[in-house]
């Protein structure tokens, strides 16, 4: 359980294409380059990978409060 008392979740590739919006190849890349964060094994040793949702939700988060101080700085500069 997490603090808000809801249980974790773990979403797969395909899921994770749908709610950020980023193709697979894009979201293979940003994780090599280390600007996403890495997915965990489900099984030691198996195939399967997966995200906590939350972990996820906070990247989002974190890129959203980005844009948002970029936007807020520039338009100071005028």
């Amino acid at each position: 359980m997490t603090e808000h008392g809801s249980s974790l979740r773990v979403i797969r590739m395909k899921e994770l294409v749908s709610k950020i919006g980023y193709a697979r190849s894009t979201i293979h890349a940003l994780i090599k380059e280390g600007r996403f964060p890495e997915p965990f094994k489900l099984v030691p040793n198996g195939r399967a990978n997966g995200w906590l949702e939350e972990t996820i939700d906070k990247w989002m988060q974190d890129r959203a409060n980005e844009t948002t101080r970029s936007v807020t700085h520039h338009r100071g500069d005028n």
